[in-house]
């Protein structure tokens, strides 16, 4: 064989072996209970907007499968607890829940279905952490022409927000337990 063969094959065995270990990489971790912290260092304490200060449950679905998927359960101090378990979209490194509850008519009063949709990503910095790096919540009244009522994004809270509230990536959300 000859030095430039040599140097091929052994090229082409080193990008083969790369492809075949970068397949065997764990996907990243979610499953836990988390709850809103502030800033980027994820310090516990008060201050954080009603609609993040919250708890999140997410557990794996099926924890066999070789990539898992996952349910959560999420509980807000401005809204309660959403009523249903939502089920996530991995993307990647990210994940997906979208959260609904229902409207409820009653003698008090009325509240408007409620549409939470957030992207979690694990915090490269701090084991235990994620990222929730977007949210939107979106408030529907089906007693109204247009319906919709307000959305309020990640975004609009941190413009609402002191800069020691919200990270650069988003809300730091750091394990319950």
């Amino acid at each position: 064989m000859t030095v430039s063969a040599r140097q091929q094959f052994c090229l082409m065995t080193l990008l083969i072996s790369s492809v075949l270990l970068s397949g065997c990489s764990d996907p990243p971790h979610f499953e836990g209970q988390y709850v809103g912290t502030l800033g980027d260092q994820c310090m516990p304490g008060s201050g954080l907007p009603a609609a993040l200060d919250m708890h999140l449950d997410i557990r794996v679905d099926d924890p066999e499968k070789r990539n898992p998927s996952y349910v959560a359960r999420l509980r807000t101090s401005a809204f309660g607890e959403f009523p249903v378990s939502a089920p996530g979209k991995l993307d990647g490194d990210q994940l997906v829940f979208e959260f609904d509850k229902d409207e409820v008519r009653g003698w008090t009063g009325y509240q408007p279905q409620l549409l939470v949709v957030m992207t979690l990503e694990p915090h490269a910095g701090k084991e235990g952490h994620l990222w929730m790096s977007a949210f939107s919540l979106t408030a529907l009244d089906a007693r109204t022409e247009s319906a919709n009522i307000e959305t309020v994004t990640l975004e609009d809270l941190a413009e609402r927000t002191p800069a020691s509230i919200l990270g650069k990536r988003g809300l730091c959300l750091a394990s319950a337990s």
